[in-house]
């Protein structure tokens, strides 16, 4: 994490960490780590941030989850020309 939860802003894009079961080529199972990508789309005073992942689906972010800030609102708007 770079930075605190309570920092994060609507438009940050973050990647929050996920375990996820997987087949192993031995017919078992396996828990595999893989980083999702999100981006902040609500913030309100006293709740926790609320961000909607890649493939659609919303999420909290809490404070036990992992995650990291890949670009802060303010750098992800395109530049005027």
């Amino acid at each position: 994490m770079t930075t605190s939860i309570d920092h994060l802003e609507i438009g940050d894009i973050v990647e929050i960490k996920y375990r996820v079961w997987r087949k192993a080529d031995d017919g078992g199972e396996d828990i595999v780590e893989r980083w999702i990508s999100a981006h902040i789309c609500r913030r309100e005073s006293g709740a926790r941030p609320v961000a909607r992942l890649a493939d659609g689906q919303m999420t909290e972010i809490r404070s036990f989850m992992s995650w990291r800030l890949i670009a802060p609102a303010r750098m992800s708007r395109p530049l005027a020309a």
